[in-house]
Protein backbone atom coordinates (compact mmCIF):
# COMPACT_ATOMS: atom_id res chain seq x y z
CA UNK A 1 0.00 0.00 0.00
CA UNK A 2 1.62 3.60 -1.19
CA UNK A 3 2.38 5.58 1.71
CA UNK A 4 0.17 8.81 -0.33
CA UNK A 5 -2.98 6.06 -0.14
CA UNK A 6 -2.59 5.55 3.97
CA UNK A 7 -2.02 9.41 4.44
CA UNK A 8 -5.16 9.96 2.33
CA UNK A 9 -7.23 7.41 4.76
CA UNK A 10 -6.12 8.71 8.23
CA UNK A 11 -5.21 12.76 7.41
CA UNK A 12 -9.46 13.10 7.89
CA UNK A 13 -9.23 11.32 11.21
CA UNK A 14 -6.04 13.46 12.14
CA UNK A 15 -8.10 16.56 11.57
CA UNK A 16 -11.53 14.94 13.42
CA UNK A 17 -9.31 14.42 16.41
CA UNK A 18 -7.37 17.56 16.56
CA UNK A 19 -10.82 19.54 16.27
CA UNK A 20 -11.69 17.39 19.26
CA UNK A 21 -8.95 18.34 20.93
CA UNK A 22 -8.73 22.13 20.10
CA UNK A 23 -12.82 22.59 21.38
CA UNK A 24 -11.60 20.77 24.52
CA UNK A 25 -9.07 23.16 25.21
CA UNK A 26 -10.84 25.92 27.25
CA UNK A 27 -11.00 26.20 31.24
CA UNK A 28 -12.12 22.79 32.54
CA UNK A 29 -14.98 23.98 34.62
CA UNK A 30 -18.27 22.72 34.27
CA UNK A 31 -20.62 24.67 32.11
CA UNK A 32 -23.34 26.87 34.51
CA UNK A 33 -20.87 26.34 37.37
CA UNK A 34 -20.06 29.25 39.45
CA UNK A 35 -16.10 28.27 39.45
CA UNK A 36 -14.11 30.49 38.27
CA UNK A 37 -11.53 28.68 35.24
CA UNK A 38 -8.48 26.94 36.87
CA UNK A 39 -6.20 29.48 35.05
CA UNK A 40 -8.66 32.53 35.79
CA UNK A 41 -8.20 34.79 38.71
CA UNK A 42 -10.17 37.62 39.40
CA UNK A 43 -10.22 40.56 37.92
CA UNK A 44 -6.95 39.61 36.15
CA UNK A 45 -6.05 42.06 33.04
CA UNK A 46 -8.77 44.37 34.30
CA UNK A 47 -7.48 48.13 34.62
CA UNK A 48 -9.35 49.12 37.77
CA UNK A 49 -8.85 52.40 39.39
CA UNK A 50 -9.68 52.95 43.45
CA UNK A 51 -12.90 53.61 44.17
CA UNK A 52 -14.28 50.91 40.90
CA UNK A 53 -17.00 48.46 41.41
CA UNK A 54 -15.06 45.52 42.66
CA UNK A 55 -14.98 42.22 39.54
CA UNK A 56 -16.48 39.38 41.71
CA UNK A 57 -15.40 36.99 39.31
CA UNK A 58 -14.52 33.75 41.32
CA UNK A 59 -15.83 35.67 44.73
CA UNK A 60 -19.60 36.96 44.08
CA UNK A 61 -22.46 35.30 45.77
CA UNK A 62 -23.24 34.08 49.16
CA UNK A 63 -21.06 32.26 51.72
CA UNK A 64 -20.84 30.67 55.13
CA UNK A 65 -18.09 31.30 57.70
CA UNK A 66 -16.40 28.38 58.37
CA UNK A 67 -13.42 29.82 60.77
CA UNK A 68 -10.82 32.08 61.06
CA UNK A 69 -8.68 34.54 62.87
CA UNK A 70 -7.99 37.82 64.04
CA UNK A 71 -5.54 39.86 66.42
CA UNK A 72 -7.30 38.02 69.84
CA UNK A 73 -6.93 34.76 67.83
CA UNK A 74 -8.86 31.71 66.85
CA UNK A 75 -12.82 33.04 65.89
CA UNK A 76 -15.09 31.05 66.38
CA UNK A 77 -18.86 30.16 66.43
CA UNK A 78 -21.57 27.20 66.37
CA UNK A 79 -23.76 30.36 64.94
CA UNK A 80 -24.81 30.41 61.18
CA UNK A 81 -22.86 33.18 59.46
CA UNK A 82 -23.11 34.57 56.32
CA UNK A 83 -21.49 37.11 53.60
CA UNK A 84 -22.83 37.63 50.26
CA UNK A 85 -20.41 39.59 48.09
CA UNK A 86 -21.86 41.90 45.22
CA UNK A 87 -20.16 44.28 42.99
CA UNK A 88 -19.71 47.14 45.16
CA UNK A 89 -21.26 45.66 48.72
CA UNK A 90 -21.32 43.17 51.42
CA UNK A 91 -24.03 42.29 53.26
CA UNK A 92 -24.43 38.94 55.37
CA UNK A 93 -25.71 37.64 59.02
CA UNK A 94 -23.40 37.85 62.27
CA UNK A 95 -24.37 35.40 64.97
CA UNK A 96 -26.71 37.94 66.16
CA UNK A 97 -26.82 41.30 63.74
CA UNK A 98 -27.55 41.60 60.38
CA UNK A 99 -24.46 43.92 58.43
CA UNK A 100 -23.79 45.64 55.11
CA UNK A 101 -20.38 47.67 54.08
CA UNK A 102 -19.58 48.91 50.86
CA UNK A 103 -16.80 47.92 49.17
CA UNK A 104 -14.60 49.41 46.56
CA UNK A 105 -11.34 47.90 44.30
CA UNK A 106 -9.92 44.40 43.08
CA UNK A 107 -10.51 41.20 45.05
CA UNK A 108 -6.51 41.72 45.31
CA UNK A 109 -6.74 45.12 47.02
CA UNK A 110 -9.96 46.45 48.02
CA UNK A 111 -11.60 48.42 50.75
CA UNK A 112 -14.57 47.75 53.07
CA UNK A 113 -16.14 50.97 54.46
CA UNK A 114 -19.62 52.60 55.76
CA UNK A 115 -19.94 48.56 57.80
CA UNK A 116 -23.19 49.19 59.61
CA UNK A 117 -24.45 46.80 61.86
CA UNK A 118 -27.91 45.75 63.61
CA UNK A 119 -27.66 46.12 66.83
CA UNK A 120 -29.89 43.42 68.27
CA UNK A 121 -28.83 42.11 71.94
CA UNK A 122 -28.03 38.00 72.16
CA UNK A 123 -29.06 36.40 75.34
CA UNK A 124 -25.79 34.72 74.76
CA UNK A 125 -22.74 36.61 75.37
CA UNK A 126 -20.46 34.70 73.41
CA UNK A 127 -22.43 35.24 70.59
CA UNK A 128 -22.20 39.14 70.64
CA UNK A 129 -18.67 38.81 71.80
CA UNK A 130 -18.34 36.74 68.10
CA UNK A 131 -20.62 39.38 66.36
CA UNK A 132 -18.24 42.62 67.27
CA UNK A 133 -14.84 40.39 66.47
CA UNK A 134 -16.18 39.68 63.04
CA UNK A 135 -17.61 42.98 62.33
CA UNK A 136 -14.04 44.45 63.07
CA UNK A 137 -12.32 41.82 61.12
CA UNK A 138 -14.42 42.41 57.88
CA UNK A 139 -13.52 46.12 58.60
CA UNK A 140 -9.79 45.67 57.92
CA UNK A 141 -9.74 43.20 55.29
CA UNK A 142 -8.28 43.97 51.86
CA UNK A 143 -7.80 40.87 49.96
CA UNK A 144 -10.01 37.87 48.91
CA UNK A 145 -8.67 35.10 47.34
CA UNK A 146 -11.15 32.33 45.81
CA UNK A 147 -9.40 29.08 46.71
CA UNK A 148 -10.63 25.67 45.43
CA UNK A 149 -14.25 26.16 45.95
CA UNK A 150 -14.33 28.13 49.46
CA UNK A 151 -12.90 31.92 49.74
CA UNK A 152 -10.61 33.35 52.11
CA UNK A 153 -10.36 36.83 53.28
CA UNK A 154 -7.25 38.47 54.60
CA UNK A 155 -6.25 41.61 56.17
CA UNK A 156 -3.91 42.84 58.89
CA UNK A 157 -4.03 39.70 61.29
CA UNK A 158 -7.36 38.78 60.12
CA UNK A 159 -7.67 35.09 57.88
CA UNK A 160 -11.55 34.83 57.64
CA UNK A 161 -12.60 31.31 55.50
CA UNK A 162 -15.69 30.89 53.67
CA UNK A 163 -17.69 27.95 52.01
CA UNK A 164 -20.42 28.40 49.25
CA UNK A 165 -23.76 28.41 50.84
CA UNK A 166 -24.25 25.81 48.08
CA UNK A 167 -22.27 23.42 49.45
CA UNK A 168 -23.69 22.74 52.72
CA UNK A 169 -26.25 19.64 53.10
CA UNK A 170 -29.83 21.33 53.28
CA UNK A 171 -31.93 21.15 56.79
Amino acid sequence: MPTQSVLAKFTPLLAAGLLALTACAGPATPVGSDEPPIDSGPGLGEEQTPGDSMPVDGIGGTWIYLDGTDGAGDLATTAEVTIMITADEIMGAGACNSYSATLTGEPQSFAVSDLLSTERACTDNALMGFDERYFAALAVTTAAIPTGGSLVLQGDGVNLNFLPSSSLPLG
